[in-house]
This record gives structure tokens, sequence and C-alpha cells, in this order.
């Protein structure tokens, strides 16, 4: 440690004056006068926050300037020159840098008030955008608003379920446009030019109108009902006038009653009088059978188609009868009165082109007595009752619900 050369006293190497004897230390350095600008009163800098210091008061001394006097004083030999730049006060610049860009800072809008003020300015830019031509607007499905209703509750499904208000309508109407169709094509090719045929293909344009038309429920039902058995009527009287089973105007008004029946009953599973109408269909059906002798029929088989083939419907028809009982089960089912309605149509269909296909081509021995215009009505009837059959299901659903109604009201009338 160096001593003073006066009075031999310690002192620091930094020391530019001996604190006993007040001579200056050999080898001291300039005195170097640091300057410091003066702070407005009542100012706090950031020194003075951190430290918690406060500004001098009025009555303190007014000089501009505080001189402080500091020493430097050479580093020892062991301590390495710091010839480093201060990376703190000086920063390089990359030759190629660019500075950033300023992005403005928005504010946050809450309340009402800031919302509305939204809403006009998104308006008044809707408003001043120009217009655009009809096609060129958005105007699909999922950008339309949905608007609000009541919920659907599982009693309303199930009520529906139960209960339908326009049941087999789509049905009725896409099997009248599809069977008037290939029926029109069959009476065209074999019919020719006879007024039968003529007969044949107003009745069934008038069923593929009556279908293809907007009309309510019980209109279309009721109309169809009607023009389709006038096709089944036609095609009756002429089975009579040649001689082709005569039994088959019961078989046909069986079918139409037991079909309709069945579909009334799959579409209300608790409806009494459904049940009531499948017994009616079900004992003429059988009175049918036993009429045309079908009980008979597998006794008298002999080795030609023109034999067995019809004897083979008549006992399916027994069979499908049986079977149409089901619907006198539980109501938690439909007792798969759907089915056997279908299948009822389907095989009277066949039975009809068995009897048709065996006066074209009978027996060896026997002459050909059918014609075709009579061909031509036949399948118009066969047409007819299919679609008398799926009517008259819906109008015995439209006379279910105006009885139901009118017992309701009287209920809701009485004391």
């Amino acid at each position: 440690m160096p001593q003073c050369n006066s009075c031999n006293g310690s002192v620091l190497r930094t020391d530019a004056f001996c604190g006993t004897c007040g001579e200056p230390v050999p080898g001291g350095k300039p005195v170097v006068a640091i300057a410091r600008e003066l702070k407005p009163r009542g100012v706090l800098t950031t020194g003075d926050r951190m430290s918690g210091t406060f500004p001098p008061s009025a009555s303190t001394g007014t000089s501009a300037r505080a001189v402080a006097v500091v020493a430097l004083a050479d580093p020892e030999l062991s301590e390495a020159p710091d010839t480093g730049l201060n990376r703190t006060a000086i920063r390089e610049r990359e030759p190629h840098s660019e500075p950033a860009q300023v992005l403005p800072l928005h504010r946050k809008k809450n309340g009402t008030e800031s919302q509305r003020r939204e809403e006009t300015e998104a308006f008044e830019s809707q408003r001043d955008e120009p217009r655009t031509s009809a096609p060129e607007r958005d105007t699909s499905l999922p950008n339309m608003p949905i608007p609000p209703g009541p919920p659907i509750l599982a009693s309303d499904l199930l009520r529906e379920q139960m209960r339908p208000s326009s049941p087999g309508q789509n049905a009725l109407r896409r099997t009248a446009v599809a069977l008037t169709a290939v029926g029109a094509l069959g009476v065209l090719l074999t019919g020719g030019v006879h007024p039968l045929t003529f007969v044949a293909l107003a009745l069934l344009i008038t069923m593929a109108t009556l279908a293809l038309t907007p009309m309510s429920y019980p209109g279309r039902a009721i109309g169809l009902f009607l023009v389709g058995s006038i096709a089944t009527g036609v095609a009756l009287w002429q089975q009579i006038l040649q001689g082709i089973a005569p039994e088959g105007v019961i078989l046909a008004g069986a079918t139409i009653l037991l079909t309709g029946s069945l579909l009334f009953r799959a579409y209300y599973r608790g409806a009494r009088p459904a049940r009531v109408a499948v017994t009616f269909g079900v004992l003429a059906l059988g009175a049918w059978f036993f009429v045309s002798g079908g009980h008979e029929s597998l006794v008298t088989l002999e080795g030609d188609w023109q034999s067995w083939a019809p004897a083979s419907t008549h006992m399916t028809f027994g069979l499908l009868a049986l079977l149409s009982l089901m619907a006198f089960m539980d109501s938690s089912t439909r007792g798969g009165s759907h089915v056997w309605a279908v299948a009822l149509l389907v095989l009277y269909g066949v039975h009809l082109a068995v009897l048709v296909a065996s006066e074209v081509r009978p027996m060896p021995g026997t002459a050909v007595t059918i014609q075709g215009p009579t061909i031509a009505a036949i399948l118009t009837g066969v047409v007819g009752t299919i679609v008398a059959g799926m009517a008259l299901a819906q109008v015995l659903v439209v006379a279910y619900q105006a009885t139901s109604n009118r017992v309701k009201e009287r209920v809701s009338v009485a004391p």
C-alpha cells in the first residue's frame, strides 16, 4: 500500500491528497472536473426514484452546476485493461438491416356503445359497396338465416309415428306414375287401333295426371281410388265377355279391400277399424279361394304349365290370407301388414299375367280366343287394381281422422 512522503501515512492508490497532512501524493493524476446538468425543481429522475431521494427544496443553494472531482488511478498490473467497446452504450448497425415496421395499436372496445358504432360502420361500408347483379349474389342455403321455432318433442314424434297425418302419399304418387307409364307402353303394343285401347289409355293418363297434379291428400286419394276402380271394372267386363275366370270379380274386390285394410293397419297400429277392415278382406279372399276351387286345384294338376301355374297362384292367395291374420297382433308392431299388402298386389298381377298367357298360348288342341284390345283392358285393370288398393288405404285414413276429430269436438263441448 503506498505511503505519504511527508508523514509516512497510509494512503489509497486512488487518493490525490494525504488524509493526514493534506500534502499531495506523488504520482497523482490531474484533477478532472465533471459537470452535472441542473435538474428542474420538483422533477424526479430515474435514480431518485430508485434510491428514494427527493428533490432539494427551495431553501437550498441555487448553484447551476455541481463539480465533482474524481481521481483516476492507474490499474494494477494484475488487471488487464478493458479496451473493448461498451455494447450497452454503442450498438453497431448492420449494413443491410432495415427498421421494423411500426404497427398502430388499437384499444379494445367494450360496451354497447362501441358495439353499436361497429355495427353502424359495417352497415355504412355495405351500403357504400356497389350492388352486384342477382346471379353474382351468394344465396346458398347455408348462408340463409334459420328462423327460430319451437323444439320437437319426443311425444310429438311418437304421435306422428303412431298416427301420421298423410301416410303413403309419396309412395302412391310414385307407384301410380311408374305403373301408368309401363301400362301405357303395354297397351300401345298390344291393343292396336281399337276404341277399347283408347279407353284404356285415357284411364291411364287420368291416373298419371291425378298423381302428378298438386292436390290435397283426401282429394288425390279419392280420385285415384275412383279411377282405379273404373279401370278394374272395364277389365272385369272384358274377362266376363271372354269367359276368363268369371270369379275374378270377387278376387279383384277382395284384393282391393284387403290391401287397403292392411296398409291402413300399418299406418295406424292402434286403430280398431283397421282390424275390422282386415277381417272383411280376409273373408272376401277366402270366399274367392273356395269359389274358384283353389282347394281342389292341387288334386287335378297336369304336366303342362297352363295347369300348375294357376294352381300355384291359387295356393299362394290362401297363404297370404292366413298371413294377413297377423294384423291382429299387439299395437306395438305392425305385424308385417305392409309386407303382406305389397305381396298381395304383386301376386294379383302375376295371377292375371298367368291367366292371359294361358289364353294366348293354350294347351294343344285349344284355339286362341283372346284378342289384343282385351289384353290391353286387362293390363289397365291390373294397374287400376293396384292403384285403387293403395288409394283405399288413404281413404280409410281420411275417414278415420274425420271421425276422431268429431269425437274430440264432442268431448270438448260436453260439460
